[in-house]
């Protein structure tokens, strides 16, 4: 069944895969210095909102419990697409800081690359895993402004952070916080998540 889902959400998300690739070029010039991988990996993780809307408009939740039943593997679903979203959006973003710095004939600091992509991929876990259960419990619509809250104020503040703050930290520690911070995030996310799922009155 999670195949069939994905596929399903996938072939939603096939008109938006060209502004992604747009864009992943348009913040690749714009910021020649990187710094690009951080917006491209949040707005591929802010795609999930577009498929639960596409969701709630079609009624789909309705029509896939009451045929099978299996809560677990729709909420789940999700949490997967999210992460595709998100290696997908990483991977993009490496290829682009490689072609960008041959482009540009400057040397590709990899440590730098890595720090940002996994800066971005703590933040799109936390901001993707807020964004199901608040739009299971609100809807698209009304959770639409507090998921904008919930994707720019941690990308706002970590730009900060690492701005304003001399921290220096090793890689493998960073990669290490990022993951468990990442699984962490998603495992309550998703038990909250069946939670309303299950109290949800369709």
């Amino acid at each position: 069944m999670i195949k069939a889902l994905l596929f399903k959400d996938i072939n939603a998300l096939k008109r938006y895969a060209r502004l992604l690739l747009v864009m992943a070029v348009v913040c690749s010039f714009l910021f020649k210095d990187q710094g690009s991988a951080l917006i491209v990996m949040i707005y591929s993780a802010s795609l999930m909102l577009t498929t639960m809307a596409i969701d709630e408009r079609e009624h789909f939740l309705r029509r896939a419990i009451s045929d099978s039943g299996r809560k677990k593997e729709i909420v789940g679903e999700k949490y997967i697409l999210l992460l595709m979203l998100v290696g997908i959006a990483g991977v993009l973003s490496v290829i682009l800081e490689y072609i960008m710095a041959l482009f540009y004939h400057r040397p590709l600091a990899w440590d730098g690359v890595a720090m940002e992509i996994l800066t971005g991929f703590a933040i799109t876990s936390f901001s993707g895993s807020t964004t199901i259960p608040l739009t299971l419990k609100f809807g698209s619509e009304k959770a639409r402004i507090i998921l904008l809250l919930c994707y720019m104020v941690p990308a706002v503040f970590v730009i900060w952070l690492f701005s304003s703050i001399d921290i220096t930290l090793s890689l493998p520690l960073i990669i290490i916080a990022a993951v468990l911070f990442s699984v962490l995030c998603n495992i309550v996310s998703f038990l909250i998540s069946l939670r309303l799922l299950a109290k949800k009155d369709f």
